[in-house]
């Protein structure tokens, strides 16, 4: 078994008895020692790709991505966008939401080929990632991607772009 698997499974076992808060705690830990050199880029993975909670998935991915120099690193942010294409995370809508959110245009040309491979509920994810005001590059993203689904059956992934463009005008606006 290689140790990733090993890490996720360690973390899967965890999982049930952490309460969220404990994880962020553990990740923020490990994404400092990160930072620091002190552990490798990897013991972001489980965090990314074990969990279910939008904040925890988001920071682990973003994490995951950045280099030391704060800028970020394109060889992890092609592993993490095939994290999403392959569907290897818990909350993969989470992980698109947190590499959408990083404006970097990199990736949006990776994500706009996997925005039609994402559930209603996926897309919600993605969505709560932004909080109230996605920043301009992926509002365009977003809006595109409106229009790419246009006004057929996809009523529940409108409804959660429309909610998330429509909050981010409004927090413009204020």
């Amino acid at each position: 078994m290689s140790p990733m698997n090993s890490a996720l499974i360690s973390y899967w076992h965890r999982l049930p008895a952490e309460s969220p808060a404990a994880r962020r705690k553990t990740l923020d830990a490990i994404r400092d020692r990160v930072r620091a050199g002190l552990e490798p880029r990897s013991a972001l993975v489980p965090f990314a790709l074990g969990d279910v909670e939008d904040g925890i998935v988001a920071v682990a991915t973003q994490a995951y991505v950045a280099t030391l120099a704060g800028s970020t690193d394109s060889e992890a942010l092609t592993e993490a966008t095939e994290w999403v294409r392959r569907g290897l995370a818990l909350n993969r809508g989470a992980v698109f939401g947190a590499l959408l959110a990083l404006e970097d245009e990199r990736v949006v040309e990776r994500l706009a080929a996997l925005r039609l491979v994402l559930s209603a509920a996926e897309i919600e994810s993605a969505c709560r990632v932004f909080g109230a005001e996605p920043g301009p590059r992926a509002t365009v993203f977003l809006r595109d991607w409106l229009d790419l689904i246009g006004e057929g059956p996809l009523v529940r992934e409108r409804r959660a772009l429309c909610g998330l463009l429509e909050a981010g005008h409004n927090a413009r606006a204020a």
